[in-house]
């Protein structure tokens, strides 16, 4: 990507200020230049959105006019931001946006509305991360402070250096923490407890994977850069990644799509799923083949 670019899908307002304030963030923090763009979904009959006449051109102007209004909250000069409304369903208009514009980053919120065809295909969100073109950032609160501390989750599989590298090139001033989760999967340790395996076995065993992981992931940390932190953690992924950025008050979990393959391209990993649900901050999700914002 010749120049840097992030892309902010928008549509309800107040909500979605923190999604202009997270992009504007890191377009500041980036180099980044950053495109707002709103889907204007009406019926067929509509009209053209070039026609101001008509009730798609009278829609369009009226979402102008709140990116305005969200823009003046926030302070900010509308020359900063480059505003495009767009005719179609948000879901697969943002899709073939993000194949034209292929922006460096996508900033989108986290919906709490789900329908009955979303619960069926998937969201909006979700079908941007499965297509596993873009890092996409899903904002998840207001945007009180600047990203400060930041978790970047690995399973101890996956391209976790990627993550590092996205993270490091929006957010260069924040504090990098690389982690990962610890657990006898289930299944094993059933099969270990039927053949036998005592309790002082298991907990040696877990204690081995643990310097494993350790041993990992600084490693990784090293070669990255002397400032970023590691941290072993016990239990489920997502539970134990959601429980860290609790008691450490994170700012941002960074984290890959999980699955692989053609899997991935229809959904996107369990772990990734339950944080973008569950995590108390907001979820910045680094596909292996996306490029790096």
């Amino acid at each position: 990507m010749t120049e840097k670019l992030i892309l902010a899908p928008i549509g309800d307002f107040p909500q979605d200020d923190a999604v202009l304030a997270r992009a504007l963030e890191l377009c500041a923090a980036s180099g980044a230049r950053l495109i707002a763009v709103h889907f204007v979904d009406l019926p067929a009959g509509a009209g053209d959105i070039a026609s101001v006449g008509s009730q798609m051109g009278q829609a369009a102007l009226a979402a102008r006019d709140k990116i305005g209004a969200a823009l003046s909250r926030l302070q900010v000069d509308p020359g900063q931001v480059e505003m495009r409304v767009e005719a179609g369903s948000p879901s697969l208009g943002l899709i073939d946006i993000c194949d034209a514009l292929r922006p460096g980053l996508v900033v989108m919120r986290a919906h709490q509305k789900v329908s009955i065809a979303d619960k069926l295909l998937g969201s909006t969100t979700d079908r941007l991360i499965a297509s596993g073109c873009h890092p996409v950032l899903v904002v998840k609160r207001e945007a009180d402070d600047a990203y400060g501390k930041v978790i970047v989750a690995t399973n101890g599989h996956d391209d976790v250096e990627r993550s590092l590298r996205c993270a490091r090139s929006l957010l260069p001033s924040a504090s990098l923490t690389l982690a990962e989760a610890v657990q006898i999967p289930p299944p094993l340790e059933g099969a270990m407890l039927r053949s036998g395996t005592d309790q002082a076995e298991l907990a040696s065993y877990r204690q081995a994977l643990a310097r494993d992981a350790q041993q990992r992931l600084r490693d990784i940390a090293a070669a990255f850069a002397p400032d970023v932190k590691t941290k072993i953690l016990r239990g489920a992924s997502a539970t134990a990644f959601a429980r860290a950025a609790r008691l450490v008050k994170a700012d941002l979990i960074v984290v890959g799509p999980g699955r692989n393959g053609l899997i991935r391209r229809a959904f996107i990993g369990s772990v990734t799923r339950r944080l973008l649900r569950d995590a108390p901050c907001d979820v910045l999700v680094c596909p292996p083949a996306a490029p790096c914002p």
